[in-house]
């Protein structure tokens, strides 16, 4: 029998991602500013060179985090289907998927599919989801290879897409705070 999924207590949810991003957004202001003594040998074109790379790692991050968030989200949905045995269309397709792959289910070619041939999702959700792991995948594994095939993001097309399918409510949470609100 496949292990039980276990839900992290400590799962970031949309608001703690946000917040966390709009926290360090002020610190990297306050590190990159002309008011920092560590920064009064830095020209004013250098200092904003170098605030603009670090805000640009920590979009990255956040980015990461997020799409991470939205992939616990389709899988949580995943187990609570087969858990709580629900009837709906999507449910039985993900159910009969869950007995025959069990936790080994891939997110894409699986799991979000099923939700595209159900009806669930349309076709430019389905190919938003799909850009947007693409890019995460490239962010994950080391940026070792040229992103040219990838749709290029910022963090906030990413947070508002993200935020619209939780805001949805389509997932199966199960009690899960998924929005944070």
């Amino acid at each position: 029998m496949a292990n039980p999924l276990v839900v992290n207590p400590d799962l970031p949810n949309y608001m703690h991602v946000m917040g966390h991003h709009t926290t360090t957004r002020a610190a990297i202001d306050l590190l990159f500013s002309e008011d920092n003594p560590d920064n009064s040998d830095l020209s004013r074109q250098e200092l904003e060179k170098r605030r603009k790379a670090c805000v640009l790692v920590q979009q990255n991050r956040d980015m990461m985090a997020l799409l991470a968030f939205l992939e616990a989200c389709f899988r949580l949905d995943y187990a609570n289907r087969k858990r709580l045995k629900l009837k709906d269309g999507l449910s039985r397709v993900l159910i009969r998927l869950f007995n025959r792959k069990r936790n080994k289910a891939a997110l894409m070619d699986d799991i979000v599919k099923a939700w595209l041939q159900q009806g669930v999702l349309t076709h430019h959700q389905y190919d938003r989801i799909n850009s947007a792991f693409q890019l995460r995948h490239w962010i994950a594994h080391g940026q070792y290879w040229s992103p040219a095939k990838i749709k290029p993001h910022d963090l906030w097309e990413v947070a508002e897409f993200v935020e619209s399918l939780v805001n949805a409510r389509m997932f199966q949470s199960d009690g899960v705070d998924l929005a944070g609100a």
